[in-house]
């Protein structure tokens, strides 16, 4: 099997800038358990997320009649700028 950036999901954080990859330690096992501070440790690390960045970090959350995005719409908003990024959820 060849190796992937995506076999890290959840593991690390992935920064493209320009032609440059980025890759910091940041595992979901380190995050608190309760969903809103993970959120606000999510926001200190980075301000925004696109929707694939994070869903490695909130996905092992389940609420009764709330789905993932549901979680999202009750603890971020989200940013319809098109020009700072596609669909980014901020603090």
């Amino acid at each position: 099997m060849p190796a992937s950036l995506d076999m890290l999901e959840g593991e690390v954080l992935i920064q493209k800038l320009g032609a440059e990859t980025g890759i910091q330690a940041f595992s979901v096992s380190s995050l608190p358990y309760n969903l809103a501070k993970r959120f606000s440790v999510l926001f200190k690390e980075r301000p925004k997320w696109e929707w694939k960045d994070r869903q490695p970090y909130i996905r092992d959350f389940r609420v009764p009649g709330l789905s993932a995005k549901g979680l999202l719409l009750k603890y971020t908003k989200k940013n319809t700028n098109q020009l700072l990024m596609q669909n980014p959820f901020s603090a």
